[in-house]
């Protein structure tokens, strides 16, 4: 759950900064692949199924309840109070704060068991080798749709966060199917 809350915080605080770097890491951090990518990597650390497909939930439970909280801290959820005849003062968007947390909860709890599953399954199982694609695959697929709706409209620092990113993932896919072909050669060999 730490980790959660640590990635949950990091992409709207990294958001206020001007700096480039914190440009990218809050692109990165605020990315779905990333998310997915936390209840993967807790999924792997866990000693069974269940437990992987529990912690993967909690963190991403933790990480967008976190998420909200703090980007409505930042004043994300202000609006304006209609009541007010001077226009001039705001009120807590409460229907808007609770509908965008309960609909990534709702997605934490679909996903969270499947990713964290997904992370264990890679780790020593018979379907290690396309659970271990699984991530690189995420982040191919959510770039490459990033890359065709909005880096256009975001700037170029954007576009080369993605571009990047995606070009990364296409090397991590690549090298685990070298790995496991290798691996796969090794164990038919006589004698392995």
């Amino acid at each position: 759950m730490a980790i959660g809350v640590i990635l949950g915080a990091s992409g709207p605080l990294l958001l206020a900064t001007d700096a480039p770097f914190g440009q990218v890491a809050h692109l990165t951090l605020s990315a779905g692949w990333s998310w997915a990518a936390l209840a993967y990597f807790v999924g792997m650390a866990g000693g069974s199924k269940m437990r992987s497909a529990a912690t993967g939930t909690l963190a991403l439970m933790s990480a967008v309840c976190v998420y909200y909280a703090t980007k409505a801290q930042q004043g994300a959820y202000l609006a304006a109070d209609l009541s007010d005849p001077t226009g001039q003062a705001t009120q807590f968007d409460w229907d808007g704060f609770i509908s965008k947390t309960l609909l990534w909860c709702v997605f934490a709890l679909f996903l969270g068991p499947l990713l964290g599953a997904a992370g264990n399954l890679a780790r020593n199982s018979a379907y290690r080798f396309p659970c271990r694609l699984v991530i690189p695959l995420v982040v191919i697929v959510e770039t490459t749709m990033r890359l065709g709706a909005e880096a256009d409209l975001q700037g170029s620092l954007t576009t080369t966060t993605w571009s990047a990113t995606r070009a990364v993932a296409i090397a991590a896919l690549i090298a685990v199917a070298v790995l496991a072909a290798l691996d796969s050669r090794r164990r038919r060999r006589p004698g392995a």
